[in-house]
Protein backbone atom coordinates (compact mmCIF):
# COMPACT_ATOMS: atom_id res chain seq x y z
CA UNK A 1 0.00 0.00 0.00
CA UNK A 2 0.95 3.65 -0.30
CA UNK A 3 -0.19 6.25 2.20
CA UNK A 4 -2.75 6.14 4.98
CA UNK A 5 -6.50 6.00 4.51
CA UNK A 6 -9.50 6.34 6.82
CA UNK A 7 -12.21 3.69 6.66
CA UNK A 8 -15.97 4.20 7.08
CA UNK A 9 -15.66 3.71 10.85
CA UNK A 10 -13.06 6.46 11.11
CA UNK A 11 -10.12 4.11 11.65
CA UNK A 12 -6.82 4.91 9.96
CA UNK A 13 -4.68 2.29 8.27
CA UNK A 14 -2.87 1.39 5.06
CA UNK A 15 -4.61 2.29 1.79
CA UNK A 16 -5.65 -1.14 0.56
CA UNK A 17 -6.05 -1.83 -3.14
CA UNK A 18 -8.92 -4.25 -3.65
CA UNK A 19 -8.96 -6.44 -6.76
CA UNK A 20 -12.22 -8.21 -7.56
CA UNK A 21 -12.49 -11.30 -9.74
CA UNK A 22 -15.94 -12.21 -11.07
CA UNK A 23 -16.44 -15.56 -12.79
CA UNK A 24 -18.41 -18.75 -12.21
CA UNK A 25 -15.72 -20.94 -10.67
CA UNK A 26 -17.78 -24.14 -10.62
CA UNK A 27 -16.26 -25.26 -13.94
CA UNK A 28 -13.24 -27.56 -14.06
CA UNK A 29 -9.71 -26.15 -14.05
CA UNK A 30 -9.18 -26.61 -17.79
CA UNK A 31 -12.30 -24.59 -18.63
CA UNK A 32 -11.43 -21.85 -16.13
CA UNK A 33 -7.88 -21.51 -17.46
CA UNK A 34 -9.13 -20.92 -21.02
CA UNK A 35 -11.82 -18.33 -20.23
CA UNK A 36 -11.16 -14.99 -21.95
CA UNK A 37 -10.11 -12.32 -19.47
CA UNK A 38 -10.85 -8.61 -19.20
CA UNK A 39 -9.43 -6.13 -16.69
CA UNK A 40 -11.24 -2.90 -15.78
CA UNK A 41 -9.41 -0.14 -13.88
CA UNK A 42 -11.62 2.37 -12.09
CA UNK A 43 -9.15 5.15 -11.42
CA UNK A 44 -5.46 5.34 -12.20
CA UNK A 45 -5.83 9.03 -11.32
CA UNK A 46 -7.55 9.29 -7.96
CA UNK A 47 -9.44 12.53 -8.60
CA UNK A 48 -11.18 11.15 -11.71
CA UNK A 49 -14.06 9.49 -9.92
CA UNK A 50 -16.70 8.45 -12.47
CA UNK A 51 -14.68 5.31 -13.14
CA UNK A 52 -14.63 4.38 -9.45
CA UNK A 53 -18.40 4.47 -9.14
CA UNK A 54 -18.81 2.71 -12.51
CA UNK A 55 -16.46 -0.11 -11.50
CA UNK A 56 -18.19 -0.65 -8.13
CA UNK A 57 -21.66 -0.57 -9.67
CA UNK A 58 -20.56 -2.96 -12.42
CA UNK A 59 -19.43 -5.44 -9.75
CA UNK A 60 -22.80 -5.17 -8.03
CA UNK A 61 -24.67 -5.50 -11.34
CA UNK A 62 -22.87 -8.69 -12.36
CA UNK A 63 -23.37 -10.28 -8.95
CA UNK A 64 -26.94 -9.28 -8.09
CA UNK A 65 -28.43 -9.90 -11.54
CA UNK A 66 -26.80 -13.29 -12.10
CA UNK A 67 -29.94 -15.22 -11.13
CA UNK A 68 -32.39 -13.16 -13.20
CA UNK A 69 -30.55 -11.73 -16.22
CA UNK A 70 -29.67 -14.29 -18.92
CA UNK A 71 -27.07 -12.05 -20.52
CA UNK A 72 -25.29 -11.34 -17.23
CA UNK A 73 -25.35 -15.04 -16.35
CA UNK A 74 -23.70 -15.99 -19.62
CA UNK A 75 -21.00 -13.35 -19.18
CA UNK A 76 -20.19 -14.50 -15.66
CA UNK A 77 -20.30 -18.18 -16.70
CA UNK A 78 -17.96 -17.79 -19.67
CA UNK A 79 -15.52 -14.95 -18.88
CA UNK A 80 -13.14 -13.86 -16.15
CA UNK A 81 -13.72 -10.23 -15.17
CA UNK A 82 -11.04 -8.50 -13.08
CA UNK A 83 -11.85 -5.11 -11.57
CA UNK A 84 -9.81 -2.72 -9.42
CA UNK A 85 -12.28 0.06 -8.56
CA UNK A 86 -9.69 2.34 -6.91
CA UNK A 87 -6.47 1.39 -8.67
CA UNK A 88 -4.78 4.46 -7.16
CA UNK A 89 -6.04 3.81 -3.65
CA UNK A 90 -4.49 6.75 -1.81
CA UNK A 91 -5.30 9.13 -4.66
CA UNK A 92 -8.91 7.96 -4.67
CA UNK A 93 -9.18 8.45 -0.91
CA UNK A 94 -7.67 11.94 -0.99
CA UNK A 95 -9.14 12.85 -4.41
CA UNK A 96 -5.75 13.57 -5.91
CA UNK A 97 -4.52 12.72 -9.38
CA UNK A 98 -1.12 11.52 -8.20
CA UNK A 99 0.08 8.89 -5.76
CA UNK A 100 2.10 10.79 -3.18
CA UNK A 101 3.49 13.16 -5.80
CA UNK A 102 4.03 10.69 -8.67
CA UNK A 103 1.70 10.37 -11.67
CA UNK A 104 0.85 6.64 -12.00
CA UNK A 105 0.14 7.00 -15.71
CA UNK A 106 3.73 8.00 -16.41
CA UNK A 107 5.05 5.12 -14.29
CA UNK A 108 5.05 2.18 -16.71
CA UNK A 109 8.08 0.79 -18.56
CA UNK A 110 7.18 1.91 -22.07
CA UNK A 111 9.27 4.80 -23.43
CA UNK A 112 10.32 5.57 -19.85
CA UNK A 113 13.67 5.53 -18.01
CA UNK A 114 14.53 2.70 -15.63
CA UNK A 115 14.48 4.91 -12.55
CA UNK A 116 11.16 6.54 -13.43
CA UNK A 117 8.89 3.50 -13.73
CA UNK A 118 7.20 1.22 -11.20
CA UNK A 119 7.70 3.84 -8.49
CA UNK A 120 4.05 3.78 -7.43
CA UNK A 121 2.03 1.06 -5.76
CA UNK A 122 -0.63 1.86 -8.36
CA UNK A 123 1.58 0.86 -11.30
CA UNK A 124 2.92 -2.17 -9.42
CA UNK A 125 -0.64 -3.32 -8.72
CA UNK A 126 -1.49 -3.17 -12.43
CA UNK A 127 1.77 -4.88 -13.30
CA UNK A 128 1.04 -7.76 -10.90
CA UNK A 129 -2.45 -8.18 -12.38
CA UNK A 130 -0.95 -8.52 -15.86
CA UNK A 131 1.81 -10.84 -14.64
CA UNK A 132 -0.66 -13.17 -12.92
CA UNK A 133 -3.23 -13.35 -15.74
CA UNK A 134 -3.56 -13.50 -19.52
CA UNK A 135 -5.56 -10.44 -20.42
CA UNK A 136 -7.18 -9.96 -23.82
CA UNK A 137 -8.99 -6.67 -23.26
CA UNK A 138 -8.37 -3.83 -20.77
CA UNK A 139 -10.54 -0.77 -20.08
CA UNK A 140 -9.00 2.04 -18.04
CA UNK A 141 -11.33 4.82 -16.87
CA UNK A 142 -10.14 8.43 -16.61
CA UNK A 143 -11.77 11.87 -16.59
CA UNK A 144 -11.28 15.46 -17.68
CA UNK A 145 -12.73 15.13 -21.19
CA UNK A 146 -15.07 12.78 -23.07
CA UNK A 147 -13.39 10.41 -25.51
CA UNK A 148 -12.38 6.83 -26.17
CA UNK A 149 -8.72 6.39 -27.09
CA UNK A 150 -6.68 3.43 -28.24
CA UNK A 151 -3.08 2.82 -29.34
CA UNK A 152 -0.90 4.52 -30.03
CA UNK A 153 -0.59 7.22 -27.35
CA UNK A 154 3.20 7.39 -27.11
CA UNK A 155 5.90 9.70 -28.44
CA UNK A 156 7.68 7.05 -30.56
CA UNK A 157 4.50 6.90 -32.69
CA UNK A 158 3.63 10.57 -32.74
CA UNK A 159 4.95 13.14 -35.22
CA UNK A 160 6.26 11.81 -38.51
CA UNK A 161 5.21 8.24 -37.67
CA UNK A 162 1.73 6.74 -38.06
CA UNK A 163 -0.18 6.69 -34.78
CA UNK A 164 -2.23 3.69 -35.90
CA UNK A 165 -1.05 0.34 -34.55
CA UNK A 166 -0.95 -3.15 -36.11
CA UNK A 167 -4.19 -3.88 -34.21
CA UNK A 168 -5.98 -0.78 -35.45
CA UNK A 169 -8.82 -2.72 -37.12
CA UNK A 170 -9.86 -4.51 -33.94
CA UNK A 171 -9.27 -1.49 -31.71
CA UNK A 172 -11.28 0.85 -33.90
CA UNK A 173 -14.16 -1.63 -34.10
CA UNK A 174 -14.21 -2.15 -30.32
CA UNK A 175 -14.07 1.59 -29.65
CA UNK A 176 -16.94 2.18 -32.09
CA UNK A 177 -19.10 -0.42 -30.32
CA UNK A 178 -18.28 1.06 -26.92
CA UNK A 179 -19.20 4.53 -28.13
CA UNK A 180 -22.48 3.45 -29.74
CA UNK A 181 -23.71 1.37 -26.81
CA UNK A 182 -22.65 3.93 -24.21
CA UNK A 183 -24.61 6.61 -26.04
CA UNK A 184 -24.73 10.17 -24.77
CA UNK A 185 -25.88 9.22 -21.28
CA UNK A 186 -27.94 12.40 -21.35
CA UNK A 187 -24.74 14.14 -20.19
CA UNK A 188 -23.42 15.00 -23.64
CA UNK A 189 -24.89 15.95 -26.98
CA UNK A 190 -23.44 12.90 -28.71
CA UNK A 191 -21.71 9.57 -28.02
CA UNK A 192 -18.00 9.45 -27.24
CA UNK A 193 -15.57 10.49 -29.95
CA UNK A 194 -12.98 7.79 -30.58
CA UNK A 195 -9.57 7.62 -32.24
CA UNK A 196 -5.94 6.89 -31.39
CA UNK A 197 -4.76 8.53 -28.17
CA UNK A 198 -2.12 10.50 -30.08
CA UNK A 199 -4.87 12.04 -32.20
CA UNK A 200 -7.68 12.53 -29.69
CA UNK A 201 -5.82 13.01 -26.38
CA UNK A 202 -2.02 13.40 -26.36
CA UNK A 203 1.12 11.24 -26.21
CA UNK A 204 2.84 10.43 -22.92
CA UNK A 205 5.99 8.75 -21.67
CA UNK A 206 5.38 5.69 -19.50
CA UNK A 207 1.64 5.34 -20.16
CA UNK A 208 -0.26 2.28 -19.01
CA UNK A 209 -2.15 1.96 -22.29
CA UNK A 210 0.87 1.54 -24.58
CA UNK A 211 2.71 -0.64 -22.07
CA UNK A 212 -0.39 -2.83 -21.59
CA UNK A 213 -0.64 -3.28 -25.35
CA UNK A 214 2.95 -3.79 -26.40
CA UNK A 215 5.33 -4.66 -23.54
CA UNK A 216 5.76 -8.25 -24.76
CA UNK A 217 6.50 -7.48 -28.40
CA UNK A 218 7.54 -3.84 -28.98
CA UNK A 219 10.56 -4.47 -26.80
CA UNK A 220 12.79 -1.69 -28.18
CA UNK A 221 10.67 0.75 -26.15
CA UNK A 222 10.54 -1.33 -22.95
CA UNK A 223 13.16 -0.85 -20.22
CA UNK A 224 13.23 -2.98 -17.02
CA UNK A 225 12.51 -0.75 -14.03
CA UNK A 226 14.86 0.05 -11.16
CA UNK A 227 12.88 2.39 -8.88
CA UNK A 228 13.97 3.47 -5.42
CA UNK A 229 10.59 4.66 -4.13
CA UNK A 230 8.41 2.52 -1.86
CA UNK A 231 11.20 0.11 -1.01
CA UNK A 232 12.17 -0.60 -4.62
CA UNK A 233 10.75 -3.22 -6.96
CA UNK A 234 12.49 -6.31 -8.33
CA UNK A 235 13.76 -5.71 -11.86
CA UNK A 236 12.71 -9.20 -13.00
CA UNK A 237 9.07 -8.19 -12.51
CA UNK A 238 9.36 -5.93 -15.54
CA UNK A 239 10.90 -8.61 -17.75
CA UNK A 240 8.00 -9.94 -19.80
CA UNK A 241 7.57 -13.19 -21.65
CA UNK A 242 6.37 -13.41 -25.25
CA UNK A 243 2.68 -13.85 -24.33
CA UNK A 244 2.44 -11.88 -21.07
CA UNK A 245 1.31 -8.43 -22.24
CA UNK A 246 -0.61 -8.23 -25.53
CA UNK A 247 -3.98 -6.72 -24.58
CA UNK A 248 -6.23 -4.38 -26.50
CA UNK A 249 -6.07 -1.51 -24.01
CA UNK A 250 -8.78 1.13 -24.24
CA UNK A 251 -8.70 4.53 -22.51
CA UNK A 252 -12.11 5.94 -21.61
CA UNK A 253 -12.20 9.62 -20.66
CA UNK A 254 -15.58 9.59 -18.96
CA UNK A 255 -16.52 13.20 -18.26
CA UNK A 256 -15.40 16.79 -18.73
CA UNK A 257 -15.47 17.29 -14.98
CA UNK A 258 -13.31 14.90 -13.00
CA UNK A 259 -15.91 14.84 -10.23
CA UNK A 260 -19.23 15.73 -11.89
CA UNK A 261 -22.32 16.59 -9.81
CA UNK A 262 -24.11 13.64 -8.22
CA UNK A 263 -27.26 14.61 -10.12
CA UNK A 264 -25.56 13.64 -13.39
CA UNK A 265 -24.35 10.19 -12.32
CA UNK A 266 -27.65 8.40 -13.10
CA UNK A 267 -29.38 5.42 -11.52
CA UNK A 268 -29.70 1.66 -11.84
CA UNK A 269 -32.69 1.86 -14.19
CA UNK A 270 -30.55 3.79 -16.64
CA UNK A 271 -28.21 0.88 -17.43
CA UNK A 272 -30.75 -0.82 -19.68
CA UNK A 273 -32.62 2.45 -20.24
CA UNK A 274 -30.28 4.48 -22.45
CA UNK A 275 -31.55 8.00 -22.95
CA UNK A 276 -34.14 7.66 -20.20
CA UNK A 277 -34.48 9.75 -17.04
CA UNK A 278 -32.15 7.49 -15.02
CA UNK A 279 -29.33 7.55 -17.59
CA UNK A 280 -26.13 9.36 -16.71
CA UNK A 281 -22.36 9.03 -16.45
CA UNK A 282 -22.40 5.72 -14.56
CA UNK A 283 -25.06 3.80 -16.59
CA UNK A 284 -23.40 5.04 -19.77
CA UNK A 285 -20.06 3.57 -18.80
CA UNK A 286 -21.55 0.41 -17.36
CA UNK A 287 -23.10 -0.24 -20.79
CA UNK A 288 -19.71 0.35 -22.36
CA UNK A 289 -18.11 -2.13 -19.95
CA UNK A 290 -20.79 -4.77 -20.55
CA UNK A 291 -20.26 -4.48 -24.31
CA UNK A 292 -16.52 -4.94 -23.81
CA UNK A 293 -17.04 -8.08 -21.72
CA UNK A 294 -19.38 -9.52 -24.35
CA UNK A 295 -16.97 -8.80 -27.22
CA UNK A 296 -14.34 -11.09 -25.71
CA UNK A 297 -15.74 -14.11 -27.53
CA UNK A 298 -18.51 -15.00 -30.03
CA UNK A 299 -21.55 -16.90 -28.79
CA UNK A 300 -24.25 -18.30 -31.09
CA UNK A 301 -27.88 -18.70 -30.07
CA UNK A 302 -29.58 -21.12 -32.48
CA UNK A 303 -33.27 -21.93 -32.76
CA UNK A 304 -35.53 -23.60 -35.32
CA UNK A 305 -38.12 -21.15 -36.61
CA UNK A 306 -40.68 -23.58 -38.07
CA UNK A 307 -41.06 -27.39 -38.27
CA UNK A 308 -40.32 -29.06 -41.57
CA UNK A 309 -43.18 -29.96 -43.89
CA UNK A 310 -43.32 -33.16 -45.92
CA UNK A 311 -41.35 -32.77 -49.12
CA UNK A 312 -39.68 -29.46 -48.25
CA UNK A 313 -36.34 -31.13 -47.59
CA UNK A 314 -34.92 -28.46 -45.28
CA UNK A 315 -35.23 -27.21 -41.74
CA UNK A 316 -35.67 -23.48 -41.24
CA UNK A 317 -33.18 -22.07 -38.69
CA UNK A 318 -32.55 -18.68 -37.15
CA UNK A 319 -29.49 -17.66 -35.15
CA UNK A 320 -28.01 -14.65 -33.41
CA UNK A 321 -24.29 -14.08 -32.95
CA UNK A 322 -23.29 -12.34 -29.73
CA UNK A 323 -19.78 -11.14 -28.99
CA UNK A 324 -19.31 -10.23 -32.66
CA UNK A 325 -19.74 -7.32 -35.07
CA UNK A 326 -19.49 -8.88 -38.51
CA UNK A 327 -20.52 -12.45 -39.30
CA UNK A 328 -18.47 -13.67 -42.26
CA UNK A 329 -20.27 -16.95 -42.96
CA UNK A 330 -22.29 -19.75 -41.35
CA UNK A 331 -22.14 -23.50 -41.95
CA UNK A 332 -24.80 -26.02 -40.87
CA UNK A 333 -23.61 -29.27 -39.25
CA UNK A 334 -25.29 -32.48 -38.13
CA UNK A 335 -24.36 -35.67 -36.28
CA UNK A 336 -26.23 -38.82 -35.33
CA UNK A 337 -25.06 -38.98 -31.69
CA UNK A 338 -23.27 -36.63 -29.26
CA UNK A 339 -20.05 -38.61 -29.83
CA UNK A 340 -20.24 -38.71 -33.63
CA UNK A 341 -18.16 -36.42 -35.83
CA UNK A 342 -19.91 -33.36 -37.21
CA UNK A 343 -20.75 -33.42 -40.92
CA UNK A 344 -21.65 -30.40 -43.02
CA UNK A 345 -25.09 -30.12 -44.58
CA UNK A 346 -25.71 -27.33 -47.07
CA UNK A 347 -28.08 -24.45 -46.66
CA UNK A 348 -30.54 -24.37 -49.54
CA UNK A 349 -33.03 -21.86 -50.88
CA UNK A 350 -36.07 -21.61 -48.63
CA UNK A 351 -39.18 -23.27 -50.08
CA UNK A 352 -41.88 -20.88 -51.35
CA UNK A 353 -43.96 -21.32 -48.18
CA UNK A 354 -41.05 -19.95 -46.11
CA UNK A 355 -39.77 -17.11 -48.26
CA UNK A 356 -42.04 -14.54 -46.68
CA UNK A 357 -40.37 -15.23 -43.35
CA UNK A 358 -36.92 -15.03 -44.94
CA UNK A 359 -37.73 -11.64 -46.35
CA UNK A 360 -38.95 -10.38 -42.95
CA UNK A 361 -35.67 -11.39 -41.34
CA UNK A 362 -33.73 -9.19 -43.74
CA UNK A 363 -32.01 -10.98 -46.61
CA UNK A 364 -30.12 -7.84 -47.58
CA UNK A 365 -27.68 -8.55 -44.74
CA UNK A 366 -26.71 -12.04 -45.91
CA UNK A 367 -26.78 -14.30 -48.96
CA UNK A 368 -26.54 -17.96 -49.92
CA UNK A 369 -23.58 -19.44 -51.84
CA UNK A 370 -21.90 -22.85 -51.97
CA UNK A 371 -24.20 -24.20 -49.30
CA UNK A 372 -23.20 -21.53 -46.77
CA UNK A 373 -24.96 -18.45 -45.52
CA UNK A 374 -22.58 -15.60 -46.28
CA UNK A 375 -22.45 -12.40 -44.26
CA UNK A 376 -24.75 -11.10 -41.59
CA UNK A 377 -24.69 -8.77 -38.62
CA UNK A 378 -23.52 -9.70 -35.17
CA UNK A 379 -25.26 -8.28 -32.12
CA UNK A 380 -22.73 -5.41 -31.99
CA UNK A 381 -23.08 -4.30 -35.62
CA UNK A 382 -24.20 -0.74 -36.29
CA UNK A 383 -27.92 -0.32 -35.65
CA UNK A 384 -28.18 -3.25 -33.25
CA UNK A 385 -27.73 -3.95 -29.54
CA UNK A 386 -28.62 -6.63 -26.98
CA UNK A 387 -32.13 -5.17 -27.00
CA UNK A 388 -32.50 -5.35 -30.78
CA UNK A 389 -30.26 -8.27 -31.80
CA UNK A 390 -30.14 -9.07 -35.51
CA UNK A 391 -31.23 -12.50 -36.68
CA UNK A 392 -29.69 -14.48 -39.52
CA UNK A 393 -31.76 -17.22 -41.16
CA UNK A 394 -31.23 -20.20 -43.40
CA UNK A 395 -32.87 -23.46 -44.46
CA UNK A 396 -30.56 -26.41 -43.74
CA UNK A 397 -31.05 -29.51 -45.88
CA UNK A 398 -32.39 -32.35 -43.77
CA UNK A 399 -29.67 -34.97 -43.23
CA UNK A 400 -30.06 -38.45 -44.78
CA UNK A 401 -30.91 -40.05 -41.47
CA UNK A 402 -33.73 -41.79 -39.61
CA UNK A 403 -33.96 -41.47 -35.83
CA UNK A 404 -32.56 -38.96 -33.38
CA UNK A 405 -29.81 -36.54 -34.42
CA UNK A 406 -28.27 -33.18 -33.57
CA UNK A 407 -27.95 -30.00 -35.63
CA UNK A 408 -25.69 -26.98 -35.02
CA UNK A 409 -24.26 -24.03 -36.89
CA UNK A 410 -20.63 -22.97 -37.12
CA UNK A 411 -19.87 -19.27 -37.57
CA UNK A 412 -16.81 -17.34 -38.70
CA UNK A 413 -16.87 -13.80 -37.31
CA UNK A 414 -14.67 -10.68 -37.33
CA UNK A 415 -11.91 -12.56 -39.13
CA UNK A 416 -10.54 -9.28 -40.50
CA UNK A 417 -9.09 -8.50 -37.08
CA UNK A 418 -6.35 -11.06 -37.66
CA UNK A 419 -5.15 -9.17 -40.78
CA UNK A 420 -3.01 -6.04 -40.92
CA UNK A 421 -4.99 -2.80 -41.21
CA UNK A 422 -5.15 -0.90 -44.48
CA UNK A 423 -3.30 2.37 -44.82
CA UNK A 424 -0.42 3.61 -42.70
CA UNK A 425 0.40 1.99 -39.36
CA UNK A 426 3.48 1.26 -37.29
CA UNK A 427 5.42 -0.87 -36.74
CA UNK A 428 4.88 -2.91 -39.89
CA UNK A 429 3.82 -6.12 -38.18
CA UNK A 430 0.65 -8.24 -38.24
CA UNK A 431 -1.83 -7.78 -35.38
CA UNK A 432 -0.19 -8.58 -32.04
CA UNK A 433 -2.96 -8.82 -29.45
CA UNK A 434 -4.45 -12.00 -28.08
CA UNK A 435 -7.86 -10.40 -28.62
CA UNK A 436 -7.48 -9.96 -32.39
CA UNK A 437 -5.65 -13.23 -32.93
CA UNK A 438 -8.28 -15.20 -31.01
CA UNK A 439 -10.62 -14.91 -34.02
CA UNK A 440 -8.25 -17.31 -35.80
CA UNK A 441 -6.59 -20.61 -34.95
CA UNK A 442 -4.31 -19.30 -32.22
CA UNK A 443 -2.97 -20.34 -28.83
CA UNK A 444 -1.00 -18.53 -26.15
CA UNK A 445 -0.10 -19.39 -22.56
CA UNK A 446 0.97 -17.36 -19.55
CA UNK A 447 0.51 -17.48 -15.79
CA UNK A 448 -1.36 -20.78 -15.82
CA UNK A 449 -3.91 -19.46 -18.31
CA UNK A 450 -4.29 -19.87 -22.05
CA UNK A 451 -5.94 -18.17 -25.00
CA UNK A 452 -7.63 -20.65 -27.29
CA UNK A 453 -8.52 -18.91 -30.52
CA UNK A 454 -10.79 -20.30 -33.21
CA UNK A 455 -11.51 -19.46 -36.81
CA UNK A 456 -15.02 -20.94 -36.36
CA UNK A 457 -17.39 -20.85 -33.38
CA UNK A 458 -19.94 -23.59 -32.76
CA UNK A 459 -23.46 -23.16 -31.40
CA UNK A 460 -24.98 -25.49 -28.85
CA UNK A 461 -26.73 -28.30 -30.76
CA UNK A 462 -30.48 -28.71 -31.09
CA UNK A 463 -32.05 -32.19 -30.96
CA UNK A 464 -33.76 -33.56 -34.06
CA UNK A 465 -36.15 -36.38 -34.80
CA UNK A 466 -35.81 -37.58 -38.38
CA UNK A 467 -38.15 -39.86 -40.32
CA UNK A 468 -38.25 -41.11 -43.90
CA UNK A 469 -41.70 -39.64 -44.43
CA UNK A 470 -41.36 -36.20 -42.82
CA UNK A 471 -37.64 -35.46 -42.80
CA UNK A 472 -36.20 -33.86 -39.65
CA UNK A 473 -37.91 -31.79 -37.01
CA UNK A 474 -36.48 -30.01 -33.97
CA UNK A 475 -37.79 -31.59 -30.78
CA UNK A 476 -38.00 -28.23 -28.99
CA UNK A 477 -40.65 -27.17 -31.51
CA UNK A 478 -44.08 -28.08 -30.14
CA UNK A 479 -45.38 -28.96 -33.59
CA UNK A 480 -42.64 -31.53 -34.10
CA UNK A 481 -43.97 -35.07 -34.31
CA UNK A 482 -41.97 -37.52 -32.26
Amino acid sequence: SAGTCTDSAGHQGPCLNHIIQISNRSANAAVLSARPQIYISGALHGDEQVGIVTALELCRWLLTRYATDDWVRRLVDTRMVLISPMTNAVGSATRRRDELGIDPNRDFPFDQSAGSCMQTVTARTVNEIYRAHLLQLVVTFHGGMQAIGYNWGAYPYWRGVPSRSPDDAAMRDVAAVMSRYAGSGRVNRAPYRYSTMNEIVYPVHGGMEDWGYAASWDTSHVTPCAPKANGGYAAEKTHYGRDAIRAVTILVETSDQKMPPASTLGGEEGVYGAGGPADGHVPRNMRLALASIDLLQPHIELAPSLPARPGEGCLRLEWQVWGAIKVDDTVALWRATPTSAWEEVPFVAAPPSRRKLASAVGPSHFSLADGRVLGGDGVWATGHSPFSPPTIAGCARTPPHVGSAQLAVSVRADSSWAASPSGQFAPKLPPQTHFARARSEYKAKHGGFEVVGRSRWLSAPIALNCSAAFGCCALQNRRCSR
